[in-house]
Formats: C-alpha cells, sequence, structure tokens
C-alpha cells in the first residue's frame, strides 16, 4: 500500500514539473523579442544631392577664388620685382637689397599657398563632417517614422552593382572593398535611400 502511494507521489510530481517546465518554456518564448526590422540606406547618394553638401562646396569655391586673388597679387609683386632686379647692376648695394625683399616675398608666397591649402582642407573636411552628422539625425527619424530596429549603409559595393558602379582601379581598391564591405546582398524593399533624401531636403528648407 505504501509502495503504491509513493509512486502516485513520484507520479504526481512528475507531472507538476512537466507543467511547470511548459509554463516557463511558454513565458519564455513570449518574452522573446520579434525579429528587427531593418532598413538599408545609401549614405553617399544622401550626401551626394544634399543640399548643404551645395552650399559648402559653393562657400568653398569662394573662400578658394578670394585665396587665389591674393596669391596672385603676391605673384605678381613677386615677378615685377624680379624684372627689377634683372635691370640692377648684379652684387650692388640696392641689387643685393631687391634681392633680398625678393626672397622674403617668395617665402612668403609659399608659405601662405600652403597654409591657405592646409586651411580649406580643414574647412572642406568639417564641412563634411557637419553634412554627415545632419544625415545621421534624418536617418535615425526616418528610421522611427517606419518603425526601424536597424538601418544598415549599402555604400557602396560596386562588385555587387557592375551596372552602376565603375571598376577597381588598382588591386588596392578590390582589397579595400572585399575587406570591408560587409552588406552582400539586401531586398531592394528595405531601401529607404529615397525616404531620406526626401526629409533630407526638408529638413534643408525648414
Amino acid at each position: 500500500m505504501k509502495t503504491r502511494s509513493f509512486v502516485a507521489v513520484a507520479v504526481l510530481a512528475g507531472i507538476s514539473l512537466l507543467v511547470i517546465g511548459l509554463e516557463h518554456s511558454f513565458a519564455a518564448k513570449d518574452k522573446m523579442p520579434a525579429s528587427p526590422k531593418i532598413g538599408v540606406v545609401s549614405v553617399k547618394d544622401v550626401f551626394d544631392k544634399s543640399q548643404m553638401k551645395i552650399d559648402v562646396e559653393k562657400e568653398l569655391s569662394a573662400d578658394g577664388e578670394k585665396k587665389f586673388a591674393e596669391l596672385k597679387k603676391l605673384e605678381e609683386t613677386v615677378e615685377a620685382d624680379k624684372a627689377a632686379l634683372s635691370k640692377r647692376k648684379e652684387g650692388s648695394e640696392d641689387y643685393m637689397q631687391l634681392l633680398q625683399t625678393i626672397m622674403l616675398e617668395q617665402s612668403r608666397l609659399d608659405a601662405q599657398r600652403e597654409f591657405y591649402q592646409q586651411e580649406l582642407s580643414v574647412k572642406e573636411m568639417r564641412g563634411k563632417e557637419k553634412i554627415y552628422r545632419k544625415i545621421l539625425e534624418v536617418i535615425a527619424i526616418v528610421a522611427k517614422e517606419k518603425g526601424l530596429d536597424i538601418v544598415l549603409s549599402r555604400d557602396d559595393n560596386y562588385l555587387s552593382q557592375p551596372d552602376t558602379n565603375p571598376p577597381a582601379q588598382s588591386p588596392s581598391d578590390l582589397l579595400l572593398t572585399t575587406k570591408t564591405h560587409k552588406l552582400l546582398y539586401f531586398n531592394p524593399g528595405l531601401d529607404i535611400t529615397a525616404d531620406v533624401i526626401t526629409a533630407a531636403a526638408k529638413s534643408a528648407q525648414q
């Protein structure tokens, strides 16, 4: 009799454990996150069509033209002094004084040219950084509007898009592409590039 009671208790305990296990299993399934919603965007396309890019290029162009005019004046001054030097007696006091002036002017011209090149390079870099930061902000806004959890960049594996991208110009270009581009395939329906371009244009008008 005691044996039968013990067996019954064991069976009931086993059933209880099974029920508890199933409950935990269902609870775990309920807690599992849904599959993430993914979007794909070409930051390069958005950048190329950005009004901010046009504005930055115009500003850099105007600044470059202004600095080129300044350098041109310095060059003309150096050339005029060189012409004057050729008419003076070599080794004379006024010849040596003018030669010294020309050398100082040439040094100033070379230093100014180098400085302007670096200054414009830094301005271009800062301008691009500002544009890319704005693009990332717009991508985040569009992604939230569409309920996306992840947005991947599709820029721009020419190997998978041979019709719209030129081939590699060197072995290093090919190696860089194969090592750095991780998005090998995507469903075109996931591409939100056009939406981001539209949103970026609207943001620029505000």
